[in-house]
This record gives structure tokens, sequence and C-alpha cells, in this order.
């Protein structure tokens, strides 16, 4: 920390500066590609228009706390790019502090890797849910002193009902996909694509215990976990981290709406097994990415900021 803070409910510096992002007015664009990974959010930033179409230098800012935020326009369009690292804590930090920053309508989509809990999404698929839901962990199974003894012991793992994306967004989204992957299908011999959609997402609070993965090391009692979650929520395509708490979240704002969508890459087949290689996902993100960016600079964003005084105001003549 280097500046003095105020307001330890919301802590901001003097100059409105959020704590964990370290971003203020004007550095974050209405329309936010988010992502887990700090070398995903670059090589997807090489889609953006350079400084010279632009009319304006890229703003670039690591936080303090590992929050890349990346500034500029994609088609003329402002445009955030921001890695969060992983888990659903991350995904509040941002959400919240992003939307103390923006004002207007917010239009969020995260682009992550995901488990795929169906054999209609193999290794290389696309994932775009219409909905996603929560799994954590039940402290109280696993207590010594439980608080709620009839809680602790009815499970260990807690599944939420379900939170719906954006459904116009995650249209385009899908359809964007689609136009792009179908042709990397035929190209790759199958190795990318399909675009799987209409399913669920499900977040687990960690990648190993709430997602069902096995661990002999620990105490988890998760062997049974996918069945009875599937026995649930039927539709479930997919797991990870963060894309259901982003549905969660903007259902959640109340002063000023977020438009939210996911889609995620198969990197793990939970069915079979595998796992993705390396020469598919240097096919697949760059081209995922894109969709993405085309997505939202398709987006209606009503009451959108003026560009005067932040970091996307055009200080020198586009180049045309």
């Amino acid at each position: 920390m280097k500046e003095a803070l105020a307001n330890a409910n919301f802590p901001q510096d003097a100059d409105g500066r959020v704590y964990h992002i370290n971003v203020k007015q004007g550095e974050v664009a209405n329309r936010i590609l988010t992502v887990g990974d700090h070398v995903r959010a670059r090589a997807i930033a090489r889609w953006l228009d350079s400084d010279e179409e632009a009319g304006h230098p890229t703003f670039i800012h690591t936080s303090q706390r590992g929050f890349l935020t990346i500034t500029g326009r994609y088609k003329g369009v402002p445009i955030t790019i921001l890695a969060i690292g992983m888990g659903s804590p991350m995904m509040d930090f941002f959400i919240r502090e992003t939307r103390a920053v923006v004002s207007g309508t917010m239009a969020v989509i995260r682009f992550g890797s995901c488990g795929s809990w169906t054999e209609r999404a193999k290794l290389g698929s696309v994932i775009v849910p219409r909905a996603g839901f929560c799994i954590r962990r039940n402290l109280d199974y696993f207590s010594d002193h439980p608080i709620y003894p009839e809680l602790a012991k009815s499970t260990p793992y807690l599944v939420s009902g379900t939170f719906d994306a954006d459904a116009e967004m995650t249209d385009q989204l899908a359809g964007n996909l689609k136009s792009v992957l179908g042709k990397l299908q035929e190209e790759t011999d199958g190795a990318v694509g399909p675009v799987v959609t209409g399913g669920l997402n499900c977040d687990g609070c960690s990648f190993y215990s709430s997602q069902g993965r096995q661990d002999p090391a620990f105490w988890d009692d998760n062997k049974d976990l996918i069945e009875h979650v599937m026995k649930v929520h039927p539709e479930t395509d997919c797991s990870e981290m963060e894309t259901s708490m982003l549905f969660h979240l903007a259902k959640c704002s109340v002063q000023q709406k977020i438009k939210a969508a996911g889609c995620m890459q198969v990197f793990a087949d939970r069915v079979g097994n595998g796992f993705i290689r390396p020469e598919v996902v240097t096919v697949l993100e760059p081209a995922v990415g894109k969709a993405v960016l085309d997505t939202l600079v398709s987006t209606k964003i009503e009451d959108e900021m003026d560009p005067v005084g932040t970091v996307w105001e055009c200080v020198n003549k586009p180049s045309v």
C-alpha cells in the first residue's frame, strides 16, 4: 500500500483509486473482457487498435495485488481487458471495484477455461452457458464445533440455485463463436470446437474438493459430489470458479445495470479424464478472444461514459 486510504468499508485513496485493482474513474471502460491469466489478457490485447488507430496510447496498469488492467479501443470502441486471477473472491474484488469507478451500464464477458462434465463438450470445445450456480464447501460439516449441528450433518457441500446470464449478449457471443470456430474445426480436423450452448456452468469454491476431484491427502467427502450435483442440475455442462459468481453479482447490482455473459474453453475432460494439448490452445485462444471482443463492441450500453478526461480520450487524430 503506497497511498493513505479512507473508508474501511470500501477503501479508496484521495484520487478515488480502489484498493485491490488500483484503478480510478476513467481508466476502465463500460465494456470489459475479463480473464484469469495475465498471459491470456496480453495476447488478446494484440487485437486492440494500435495507438495510431485509436488516437491515444493503450493504458496498461498492474496493481500491487496482481490485477492487470488494459484499456484501449477495438474497432474504435473503448474496451477494457482485465486479468483477475482465479476464484470467486477475485471475481468479487473485480466486479465491486470496477462498478465503483464505471458509470452507466457495464457489459462484462468472462473468458476462461473449464472442466467438462458432459460428453457433448469434448476437449477443445467452447461452452457458452445460459446460467450458472455455485458449489460451496459446508465448513460446519468438517468442524470440531459446528454452529449449526443439523446443517453440519446434512451435507458436506452446498449447491445453490441458478443465476441467468444476459440472454441477448449470450446469444450474440454464441453466434460469433460458431462463426469463427466452424472454420477452425475444419482446419484442425476437429481438434477445435464445437460451441456448446444452452446448459449450466457451476462454480466451485476450490479447484479440488468442491469440483469433485479426489485428493487422498485430505478429508473432503466428495466422492459422490458430481453425481449429486447432476441430479440437482442435470443440465450442467462444466465447472470452474468464476463465471457463475459473475452472473450472481450482476444480478445483485441494484443501482446500475451489469450485463454478464461467459464462455470457457474445455481444458479438462472430467468424463474421459483427458487434458487439452498446448498446440490446440495456441489456435483456440486468439479466435475466442476476438469473438468476445466482437460481441462486446456490438452490445448496447446505456449512459456510456463521456471519453473526455478518460484514458481512451482521443488526444491525436485517429488514423484512417
